[in-house]
């Protein structure tokens, strides 16, 4: 498994190579939220995240392999143009998942358990030390979702109001200040990529369009439609900024929870170009 230590220590090698990196905010419990930045800072930027979702750390890091991958094959100049990485979203609810109650404070661990059943295995949890799933809790049709549930829970539950998670806050910060064209979020599983938020014309055949050259790309099924979705970070890029925006879940659906590793096998190859294909859709749509 792929925890924060590991993407601490991954960070230190990165940063040698030339990635830069600064830190989005805080998790509920005071950890640093890190990003990686690689390229210029010109307009042409993307932003890609990762493990959201707690039980889907698979993501960061296959993202950090995609971060290593680009700078050895493209280096950090793309003609124009950056990309910005969070690799691990969500690392209060990864470390839950990862490695219990011994990484939560004592005076949460009664709340914890009562919210999981009583159990001590937390290795299906999404949501993150509040029991509030992230990646429903951004204020695009905040509630409205078809899973949405409205008391925490270990998944789906919205929070108490929109935009209520330091974490959620933070991702929203990064946006915000670096306004990207074009966003991708990595979540686990199922080899599909989501596309729509609710657009209009000309923007719903733009962003489908680019939705096809990935969905060639990873071999991933493009799904039209939002299928219930609110809340997420894509639907919010989508909404407020008008961008491209997409989910991918990664990793075949026969892959039960927690996912093996051995799964980003497959993976790695297929999203290895993701990167720097994404950039130049951007550049290509915007410049």
């Amino acid at each position: 498994m792929y925890s924060y230590y590991d993407l601490r220590v991954d960070i230190q090698y990165l940063t040698s190579m030339g990635a830069d990196l600064l830190y989005i905010g805080n998790t509920v419990l005071g950890r640093p939220i890190p990003a990686l930045h690689i390229g210029d800072y010109s307009p042409n930027q993307i932003l890609i995240q990762g493990s959201v979702h707690a039980r889907e750390h698979i993501t960061s890091q296959l993202i950090v392999e995609l971060i290593y991958y680009t700078l050895r094959t493209q280096g950090t100049d793309f003609g124009g143009g950056g990309m910005y990485f969070v690799p691990m979203v969500n690392i209060d609810g990864v470390m839950l998942c990862q490695f219990g109650l011994a990484e939560a404070p004592s005076s949460l661990h009664e709340f914890l358990l009562g919210i999981n059943g009583g159990s001590d295995d937390f290795s299906l949890w999404k949501a993150n030390i509040n029991a509030v799933d992230i990646n429903t809790n951004f204020p695009a049709r905040w509630g409205t979702g078809v899973q949405n549930v409205f008391s925490p829970a270990p998944s789906d539950y919205v929070g108490p109001y929109p935009a209520s998670e330091p974490e959620t806050r933070a991702l929203m910060d990064i946006t915000l200040r670096v306004y990207p064209r074009l966003t991708i979020s990595y979540h686990a599983r199922g080899q599909e990529i989501y596309w729509q938020f609710y657009q209009q014309e000309p923007n719903l055949s733009r962003d489908r369009a680019i939705g096809q050259v990935f969905s060639e790309l990873t071999t991933y099924a493009l799904i039209d439609g939002t299928l219930g979705s609110a809340g997420g970070y894509k639907d919010w890029c989508i909404q407020d900024f008008f961008i491209p925006a997409y989910t991918f879940e990664i990793v075949d659906a026969s892959y039960p929870y927690p996912i093996d590793y051995i799964a980003l096998e497959e993976d790695w190859e297929l999203n290895k170009l993701v990167p720097i294909t994404a950039l130049n859709q951007a550049k290509a749509v915007f410049c």
